[in-house]
């Protein structure tokens, strides 16, 4: 039989030619610049929050700013290689927000991009594992190769940087906080002290904003309805109800506890002295509960309704 089940609402290619530089932007040294705001770097992951990874940048100033020839550029921890490049385009708003989005480690989480239009999706996978990374705004299109350790002083290209776990090229001090898959890295109210342990820390309660100030929410699940078994079951081969959430009651009349079954059939008090196109019977897949309930037990139970193998079940 089928189960019932309830899900809760959990690229950096197109290398270019290669810069060697050994330092962050002028800009940083002002504060005055947009920033790498949070980063969830798990997404896809067993226990992940969500779906896809985002790294989420904010504009702390009073002007939109245009991202046109800028990028998000990402290297593993350890990598003294160029980085991999997310162009960017568009522009962010003066004290909004810009989502790239990442790939997905694997299929868990929720899938937060059905509300919420990412500003620009990075074009191949990228790390974001307990081993940590660093990740680059620039505001070229051109790979940057940072120097390792620590990266404050001027330079022509990065505008901000960010150096987590294990990472050999970061600000200041590295954000040593470990990886999680329900937790995000974020900066506070958008200020920079060149200093990525100062500045970032994680998080459990998070989600992506965009450039049009759309913040994902999840919706949560519709209450059950009360219906009774004959409304379940309808007067054709499928039932009117897939997929909704139901409650509803009956006499326990049948249970199969072995051989894979796994439920029991339950029918409506009082039923069975007429025929009519309905059927007053259901089949309630339980593994849960199959156990504790015994023929002429009177019971209410609540689940999503299914068809299986031209079966009704909640």
């Amino acid at each position: 039989m089928k189960r019932s089940v309830l899900v809760a609402l959990a690229t950096l290619a197109l290398l270019t030619p290669t810069v060697t530089i050994t330092a962050t932007s002028a800009q940083a040294a002002t504060g005055n610049h947009v920033v790498i705001n949070e980063a969830y770097l798990n997404g896809g992951s067993t226990g992940a929050t969500y779906l896809n990874k985002y790294v989420e940048l904010y504009n702390p100033t009073d002007a939109a700013v245009s991202m046109e020839g800028w990028s998000l550029q990402y290297r593993a921890y350890n990598s003294t290689s160029a980085a991999s490049t997310a162009v960017l385009h568009n522009t962010i708003p003066a004290k909004g927000y810009y989502l790239v989005k990442g790939a997905a480690n694997s299929s868990s989480g929720a899938d937060w991009s059905t509300s919420v239009t990412p500003d620009a999706t990075t074009s191949t996978s990228w790390s974001g594992s307990a081993n940590g990374g660093q990740l680059f705004l620039a505001d070229t299109t051109t790979a940057l190769n940072p120097a390792t350790g620590s990266v404050v002083t001027d330079d022509d290209h990065i505008v901000d940087l960010l150096g987590y776990t294990k990472a050999t090229t970061f600000e200041g001090h590295v954000e040593s906080a470990a990886g999680a898959v329900a937790a995000a890295l974020a900066r506070s109210n958008g200020v920079d002290t060149d200093d990525n342990e100062d500045d970032f820390s994680l998080i459990s309660t998070f989600a992506p904003t965009n450039s049009a100030g759309v913040t994902y929410t999840a919706d949560p699940p519709p209450a059950p309805v009360e219906k009774t078994i004959s409304e379940i079951q309808g007067t054709t081969a499928t039932s009117p109800l897939v997929g909704v959430s139901v409650t509803t009651t009956g006499f326990v009349t049948a249970r199969y506890d072995t051989g894979g079954f796994a439920g029991y059939v339950i029918q409506s008090a009082g039923s069975g002295a007429s025929l009519d196109d309905s059927s007053d019977a259901l089949f309630v897949y339980s593994s849960a509960t199959v156990g504790s309930v015994a023929i002429g037990d009177y019971v209410q139970v609540t689940g999503k309704i299914s068809e299986y193998s031209g079966l009704t079940e909640i």
